[in-house]
C-alpha cells in the first residue's frame, strides 16, 4: 500500500511535494527562534539547501534517475527554444534594466543604497542560490517528472503544468495574500514549467530563474530616478507576463503535437 502512494511514478511527485513542502514551511516558521547569532538569510539558506539535496534524493530514487543526470546541462538548447516564452521574457527584464541604466546616466544616475558586499554574497547571491535550487527541484522536477510515465498527452500535461504553478504561486503568498504575487508567480511558474517539460532539463530553468532574482533583488538597492522609460517598461510588465504564459502554453501544444518533446512516455 505504501508502495502505491510514494512510490508511483506517475504521481507520487505530488505526495512527496506536500511532504517536503509541509515540513520545509513548518520549520521556516520555527528557524527564527533557534540558531540565536546567525543571521536569519543564513538559516533559511541553509534550510533550502538541506531541504533541496533531500528533494533531490527523494525524487532521484522516485524516478531511477542518478543526481548527475538530473543536473545535466543535456538538452540546454531544447530548454530554451521550447521555452521560448520564459527565454523572451528573461530578456525583456535584461532590456528593460539596460533602459534603466540608459536613462539614468541621461537623466543623473540614481544611487545605490545599503548594498554591501557581505548582502550582495550573503543575502543575494547565497540566498538566491539556494532559493532556486529548492524551488525548481520541488516544483518542477518533483512535480513533472511524473509526465514521463503517463500517456503525456497534451491534458495530462496541462493538469500537472497548472497544478504546479498554482502551488509555486501559493508559496509567495504565505506571509500575506496577494491576489497579484499570485497571478505573478504563477504565470512564471507556467513558463519554466513548460520549459522543462519540453526539454527534461532542469538546469537551464535554473539558471533563468537565478538571473531573473539576482537582477530583480540587487536592482531593489537602486535609487532609480524616475523618468518615462522607467514608467513604460514598469507598465509593460504585466503585458510580458501575459505574453510569456501565451507563448509558453502555444510552444506546449505545438511540440506535444509535433512529439519531439523529451520527457517522453516511458
Amino acid at each position: 500500500m505504501a508502495d502505491k502512494i510514494f512510490w508511483n511514478k506517475k504521481y507520487s511527485g505530488f505526495i512527496w511535494h506536500l511532504l517536503f513542502t509541509s515540513v520545509f514551511i513548518g520549520l521556516s516558521l520555527l528557524v527564527p527562534h533557534f540558531m540565536e547569532g546567525v543571521s536569519g538569510d543564513l538559516k533559511h539558506s541553509f534550510l533550502r539547501l538541506v531541504f533541496g539535496i533531500a528533494i533531490l534524493i527523494a525524487a532521484s530514487k522516485l524516478y531511477g534517475r542518478k543526481p548527475s543526470d538530473i543536473l545535466s546541462f543535456k538538452g540546454s538548447g531544447r530548454a530554451l527554444i521550447y521555452g521560448a516564452g520564459m527565454t523572451l521574457f528573461f530578456l525583456y527584464i535584461v532590456v528593460r534594466v539596460i533602459a534603466y541604466a540608459v536613462a539614468q546616466v541621461i537623466a543623473g544616475i540614481g544611487v545605490i543604497v545599503g548594498l554591501t558586499k557581505g548582502i550582495l554574497i550573503l543575502y543575494e547571491i547565497v540566498r538566491q542560490v539556494t532559493t532556486v535550487f529548492h524551488e525548481e527541484i520541488n516544483y518542477r522536477f518533483l512535480m513533472l517528472g511524473g509526465l514521463k510515465h503517463t500517456k503525456n498527452n497534451i491534458w495530462l500535461r496541462l493538469i500537472y503544468i497548472f497544478v504546479s504553478s498554482v502551488l509555486f504561486g501559493l508559496l509567495h503568498c504565505i506571509s500575506a495574500w496577494s491576489a497579484i504575487t499570485f497571478l505573478k508567480f504563477s504565470a512564471m511558474g507556467v513558463g519554466l514549467a513548460v520549459m522543462f517539460v519540453l526539454s527534461d532539463n532542469i538546469v537551464i530553468p535554473m539558471v533563468i530563474h537565478l538571473l531573473y532574482n539576482l537582477v530583480f533583488h540587487i536592482s531593489v538597492f537602486v535609487d532609480w530616478n524616475i523618468n518615462p522609460v522607467y514608467i513604460f517598461t514598469g507598465r509593460a510588465f504585466e503585458a510580458a507576463l501575459i505574453i510569456m504564459v501565451i507563448i509558453s502554453l502555444v510552444m506546449l501544444v505545438i511540440v506535444s503535437r509535433r512529439g519531439k518533446s523529451s520527457l517522453v512516455t516511458e
